[in-house]
Order: structure tokens, then sequence, then C-alpha cells
């Protein structure tokens, strides 16, 4: 069975340079760690502390980005890091088909959460009254509901593979990552065509409303900006904006990559398959230093956790206990002004109490 996994032909696809391996071992580590201490603290800066000071919906969609970017790195980047060192699958079967799954799935789920936000903050600018009166449980309930639509539309694909092309599923050392023959002889006639046209309607639609929810929303808010006298907050909107971006620019090699593979029957080599592919990872952990740049609230969080973190480390390193210091007291009467005044006064009083003492 692990024999099905492998492919044959890792003397084409396969890495050959130990500089590529430790560069994109080192890439992966990157994302894998910014991903799992980021994300982690999105969360906790959000549920508990609420320091991301934007609308509660888009902080609810934040929220549950945060989530899947989590899973992202935990089932799809970690696999790559420990393959890509190893040079050949090591984590058995089961985590194959549970890789190219949670790939499909939350990569989809993170694309129409960002559309998601685009459409919000588009409805926020244009109808603000009426998106002031949303709270943090529509933000969840509109999540969920997206949640469901792409588990609908994935159930098909997933049935397909448990129940008909689960022993097609190999290890591509072109991108070293698991995925499933899809147009094997043991697909159903109905699938050979779902999942293309699904994958490429999901594509269009999720970039034709990021493109055009972003040109409406620089427009809204510059109309807006220019209504008040530029005494409006942009905080939300250069967040939502540099979330697109990013999604963009994490996608469009491989869009580009994949379009003429298919248009043009262009034989791209491993290597530049496995180079776009490893961009995307900028998607999964790109939101936490997005958060950094853009959210006032969120950095002075970071700092005074930071801070505390020293000062406790601080506290906590032991330190050299040196002897006391003897310390001799002054001498009032060598000094001038008004601190002669009083050193006389002292004494006096001190004397005259010696004599009571002694009369007494």
């Amino acid at each position: 069975k692990s024999e099905a996994m492998l492919t044959d032909n890792k003397t084409l696809s396969g890495i050959k340079s130990e500089t590529e391996r430790s560069f994109l071992v080192l890439w992966g580590l990157i994302v894998l760690i910014s991903s799992l201490i980021g994300d982690t603290i999105i969360l906790i800066a959000t549920c508990k502390y609420k320091v991301i000071n934007l609308h509660k919906v888009i902080v609810a969609i934040i929220q549950y980005m945060a989530i899947s970017d989590l899973l992202q790195s935990i089932f799809r980047v970690f696999p790559v890091i420990t393959a890509t060192i190893a040079d050949r699958w090591i984590l058995g079967e089961f985590l194959c088909h549970v890789q190219d799954n949670f790939v499909m799935l939350f990569a989809g789920f993170t694309m129409i959460l960002t559309c998601a936000l685009t459409a919000v903050k588009l409805t926020h600018l244009k109808y603000p009254l009426i998106a002031r009166t949303w709270s943090k449980n529509r933000g969840h309930v509109i999540c969920v509901a997206l949640w469901a639509f792409v588990a609908v539309g994935y159930t098909p694909v997933l049935v397909t593979k448990i129940f008909y092309i689960r022993d097609t599923v190999y290890f591509s050392y072109a991108t070293y990552e698991c995925t499933y023959l899809h147009q094997s002889d043991l697909a159903p006639a109905w699938y050979k065509v779902y999942y293309p046209a699904s994958i490429a309607v999901i594509h269009f639609l999720s970039y034709t409303i990021l493109v055009v929810s972003s040109i409406l929303i620089l427009l809204l808010a510059k109309r807006v900006r220019s209504r008040v006298g530029g005494r409006v907050r942009l905080e939300g909107t250069i967040t939502v904006l540099i979330t697109v971006a990013i999604q963009f620019l994490s996608y469009l090699p491989l869009g580009l990559v994949f379009v003429t593979w298919m248009t043009m029957g262009v034989q791209h080599s491993g290597q530049m398959w496995r180079a776009v592919t490893f961009v995307l990872y900028l998607n999964i952990m790109a939101n936490f230093y997005i958060y950094c740049i853009t959210a006032r609230t969120f950095r002075a969080f970071l700092k005074i956790r930071f801070l505390k973190m020293l000062t406790f480390l601080r506290l906590s390193t032991p330190t050299e206990i040196k002897p006391p210091v003897r310390v001799r007291p002054p001498d009032l009467s060598r000094t001038s002004g008004d601190h002669v005044i009083w050193s006389n006064v002292i004494q006096n009083h001190v004397k005259r109490l010696s004599k009571d003492l002694q009369y007494s």
C-alpha cells in the first residue's frame, strides 16, 4: 500500500538540490511557526481580550480565518515539511488522505471567508446605520452558513474520493503533497466534470467578488473621507484591502502556471510547481502580520504582553545577593541655611527630653 502512495517521477520532479530543499524547509518552518503562534494570539486577543477594534462581524470572520489557517498549518504545512526533509511521505496512507482533503476544504473556506470580509466591509461603508445594528452573533451565523455551504459543495468530492478513487491516492514529488488521480477510470463520469468545473466556478466567482468589492470599498472610503473632512478612520478598510492583496499575491503564481498548463499544454518542471505551491503558504501566515501593521489596539496589546513577559523574566531571574552597605547618617550640624536651624531645634528638643527623663 505504501508503494501506491509513491510516484514514479521522482527523478523528473523530485528535489535535486540541497539548497532548494533547505530553502523550502526554512520557508515552511517560518510559515508553520508564524501560523501556530500568530493565529493562536489572534484567537486569544479577539475572544478573551477583544482588542481588535473593528466591526463585530468582521472580528468574527477574522476568528474563523485564524481557525482555518491553524488547521492548514497543522494538516498541510507540517506534513509537507516532514516530506521535504525525508524526501518521501512518512506519515502513512491515512494522513495522506487527510492532508489532501484538508487542503481542498479549508483553502476554499478561507477564500470564501475573504469574500465575506469584503462584502461586510462594503455594506458597512454603504449602509453604516444598518451595519451598526449587526451583532457578533450575526457574524458567527454568517461564518457557519459559509462553512456549511463549502461542506455541502465538497461532499460529492469527498464521497468519490472515499468510495471510488481511494486507491489512486499518491504522493507527488512535484509539490510534496498527496493527491488523487481525479481523471482515473475508477471515477464516475459526472465527477470528471463536476470536480474541475466546481473549482473553476468557485475561483472565478470568488475573485470577481474580491475585485469588484475592493474597487467599491476604495471608492466609498474616499467618498466618506471627503464628506467628513478626513476625520474618518481607515483602519478596517486598510485591513480588508491588504488581506485581499495577500490572497491575490499568494494564488496568482499558481493560477498562471495552472492556466498555461491546461490551455497551452506547457509542461512545467517540478521545481516550478513546488515554487508556486509554497508561495500559497503566504496566505496561511499573513493575517497576524497584517493586524500588527493595521490594527493599533492589536499592536498595543502585543506591546503590553511583551513588556509583561520581560518583566516576569527579569523578576524570575536569580540575582546576586550583595551584603548590606552601612550608610552613615548625614551630619546636620554641618549644613547651612534652614538646615542648621532645624538641626539646632532637633538637638535642643532631644536634650530637653533627656533632662525630663532624668528627673522623672
